[in-house]
């Protein structure tokens, strides 16, 4: 049977009287929510994976649909609409398997390879409420296992012979929202069995199927509307959807028309009447998907890790479309002594249309390496649920499994008394499921009654860390996850002093998420196991834990303090230009630089905030220094007073409003603190910056005071105030789609 929709629909009133026949109430789940969603806007839940995955909004908070204010309308949570789908699949399972009940199944739930530490728990947490034990497999992977059940053990092997013996096997699914990638190595043993391992996964990429459409119907929209028109969104919708399967006809391969019709339905007793029809053309919907999502590229192509984050559309969508050159990235980051995969193992629905898949093949081609083999995938819709099968058959000794360990390494933050960001390594890359990973020699204090938190960062180099190693961290080669945190109450059984000495210990669990703990040493008896949870947000504060108390004080930090103001207080350029790398002499690179001395570095700056009158280098200066160290504007108990403080100098604009520089680190100043404004300082930026993004038709007066510079960081700073009222957040997105797409 084809795959149910993981959708979700609020019913309407009428509609909730009719009654639920799988006990989904009050919402509608599956392909009557897809179908129904389309009809009535405003009431309909998708991409529930994607917003798992998105670390910058409460994942157990109400807030789907996004940007729906309507009362009548229910919202729900990532999580709980992920309890609702797998709550739906269990009711159909149980109604057709009464002696058989899903609950009493070993159930393998498939995630994106990209999902970090924290959607891996929620997801796992996600079953648990639909009354599932469940057990997580990559996608990626899920695909790789159905190719070995297509071509058995011999299919396996030659596949071995014919790349050489070892050699790595890309595997790109595409879906409907997603790109998900993973790299394999098959290699053939001395006894000439194959092996097959998981080398790496590349982080979450919100880039799919859907941004296609989406680009086709933009396309279209003009066709079918009057001059300054446009659809609503009920009737928007359905032509994103006429649209994809226009793009599906066009690019089938062999016998595929030069056109299809594209058709948006009227409304009401005049819905088939008012109807209105244009077509697509072949080549148009070619240099649109083709030419802008699959180009051949160089090798060597590198992707921006940033992300463009049209914060109010919910989710922080890719900055750069090009699914190729995410695939280069990736590639060379984690194969840079191969010219290229030996193979590639193309998923997702996006690969049905041939053209596509042949383009992909093709920019792999472009390299310049071997010839890649392209593995057969019959069925790409069903591909990963089918794999899930055979994996599950292989944990109970029936198939061949795949190894490679944990994707990424784990570490948690130490503090001492230098200012270097350090961590240590807590479970390894490559780490085996269900191997415990202690971390001797290296101690902690724990007091009773008193939650800590340590900082975790993940890391996908193949660095070859041990637990327990102490490495430098930094933006590049470290991600930073969610803090996790532990305690212990005071209502426990005492055994010894209210300070404990613990260790740290972390382990890939065998469902597939990571356990850390706080181990407990120096005892009489069984060790105590304190776990660390992710503290997520919303979560109660606590205290830092570290080797040594946090400091920041000392003869550097007083040494940067003379250094600003030196720079400040002089009418000379050279000191302020200088400034910057000065400060980095004296504390470290910037991206090491703590919450705790960022802060103290912006209570430096803020006085001076008159002296960016002196040059547009003191300006200029003065906006990237005190962005950077208020940033993410929340997080220190002083932060609401140091963002009031900053946001009273909006109003002045820039002073050298003739420098493109200048503009630019004001506009990336208000980014960085736009999430400490409240709604009327986020308002105030929003009727500044609107007449200048605004199409001239939108009828917005512009200041004649002065013509802001850098518009493309002014774009970013307005996508990100989130507090704005929803209609100028729906405003934005479509001026920046507008210009997108007219540009």
């Amino acid at each position: 049977r084809p795959p149910s929709a993981s959708c979700l629909c609020s019913p309407t009133e009428p509609e909730r009287a009719a009654g639920d026949p799988w006990g989904d109430a009050p919402w509608v789940a599956g392909e009557i929510a897809s179908v129904r969603g389309g009809e009535v806007p405003g009431r309909f839940v998708s991409s529930a994976k994607s917003w798992l995955s998105h670390g910058a909004v409460d994942r157990s908070a109400p807030i789907l649909p996004w940007g729906v204010e309507d009362p009548d309308v229910m919202h729900v949570s990532p999580v709980d609409a992920s309890a609702r789908y797998l709550a739906h699949v269990r009711a159909a399972w149980d109604a057709a398997h009464e002696r058989a009940k899903l609950a009493d199944q070993d159930v393998v739930l498939t995630v994106p390879a990209s999902f970090d530490e924290v959607a891996r728990e929620l997801t796992v947490d996600a079953a648990k409420r639909a009354g599932l034990r469940v057990r997580l497999l990559e996608e990626p992977q899920a695909a790789f296992y159905d190719f070995m059940r297509e071509v058995g053990d011999a299919g396996v092997a030659e596949l071995a012979e014919r790349i050489g013996g070892d050699g790595l096997v890309l595997v790109v699914d595409v879906g409907g929202g997603t790109t998900d990638l993973s790299l394999l190595r098959v290699a053939r043993e001395k006894d000439g069995a194959p092996s097959i391992a998981r080398v790496a996964v590349g982080r979450h990429l919100l880039l799919g199927g859907d941004n296609m459409d989406l680009a086709l119907a933009h396309a279209c929209e003009p066709r079918l509307v009057g001059p300054g028109e446009t659809l609503d969104p009920a009737r928007f919708g359905q032509l994103v959807l006429a649209c994809r399967a226009a793009k599906e006809t066009l690019l089938a391969g062999d016998g595929a028309p030069d056109d299809a019709p594209v058709t948006v339905l009227g409304r009401g007793s005049g819905l088939f009447a008012a109807a209105k029809t244009t077509r697509l053309a072949r080549a148009e919907v070619e240099a649109i998907v083709l030419g802008g999502f699959f180009p051949e590229v160089s090798r060597e192509a590198r992707s921006e890790r940033a992300r463009v984050g049209l914060v109010a559309f919910g989710l922080p969508y890719e900055r750069d479309p090009v699914i190729t050159r995410h695939v280069a990235s990736f590639f060379a980051r984690h194969a840079p002594d191969s010219a290229g995969p030996s193979a590639v193992l193309l998923n997702g629905g996006v690969f049905r249309a041939r053209a596509i898949a042949d383009a992909l093949v093709g920019a792999l081609a472009s390299w310049g390496g071997p010839p890649v083999a392209r593995l057969p995938n019959a069925d790409p819709d069903l591909s990963v649920a089918r794999g899930a099968v055979s994996y599950g058959l292989a944990l109970a000794g029936r198939g061949r499994r795949i190894g490679g360990g944990s994707a990424r390494g784990y570490y948690i933050g130490i503090r001492d008394n230098t200012l270097e960001s350090r961590a240590v390594c807590v479970v390894p890359r490559g780490a085996e499921e269900g191997a415990p990973q202690r971390v001797e020699g290296r101690t902690f204090a724990l007091t009773v009654g008193t939650p800590v938190r340590f900082d975790l960062f993940a890391s996908d180099e193949a660095r070859g860390d041990r637990p327990g190693d102490v490495v430098a961290v930094d933006e590049e080669r470290f991600e930073a996850l969610p803090p996790v945190a532990t305690a212990i109450e005071s209502g426990a059984p005492a055994r010894g002093p209210k300070e404990l000495r613990v260790e740290l210990e972390g382990e890939l669990t065998a469902i597939g998420t990571l356990e850390l703990a706080c181990v407990e040493v120096a005892h009489e008896g069984e060790p105590r196991r304190f776990r660390l949870a992710f503290e997520l947000r919303g979560a109660a504060p606590a205290r830092p834990a570290s080797i040594a108390p946090p400091s920041i004080g000392g003869a550097r930090l007083d040494q940067a303090k003379a250094a600003i103001a030196r720079a400040f207080d002089s009418d000379e350029t050279r000191a302020v230009k200088d400034l910057l790398r000065d400060l980095e002499k004296t504390l470290g690179e910037r991206p090491s630089w703590t919450t705790e001395l960022a802060r103290a570095l912006f209570d430096a700056v803020a006085p001076h905030a008159r002296a960016r009158r002196k040059s547009a280098d003191h300006e200029r200066v003065f906006w990237l220094l005190a962005g950077y160290c208020v940033r993410p504007g929340f997080g220190d108990p002083l932060d609401p007073g140091r963002v009031r403080a900053l946001a009273r100098l909006f109003v002045e604009k820039v002073v050298f409003a003739d420098q493109e520089r200048v503009w630019q680190q004001f506009w990336i100043a208000w980014r960085r603190a736009a999430a400490g404004l409240d709604a009327g300082a986020q308002v105030l930026v929003r009727d500044t910056v609107d007449p200048w993004i605004a199409p001239r038709e939108a009828g917005l007066k512009r200041s004649k005071k002065f013509t802001p510079l850098a518009l493309e960081d002014m774009i970013e700073c307005a996508a990100s105030l989130e507090r704005a009222p929803r209609e100028r957040r729906e405003a934005l997105g479509e001026w920046v789609l507008e210009r997108t797409w007219t540009a």
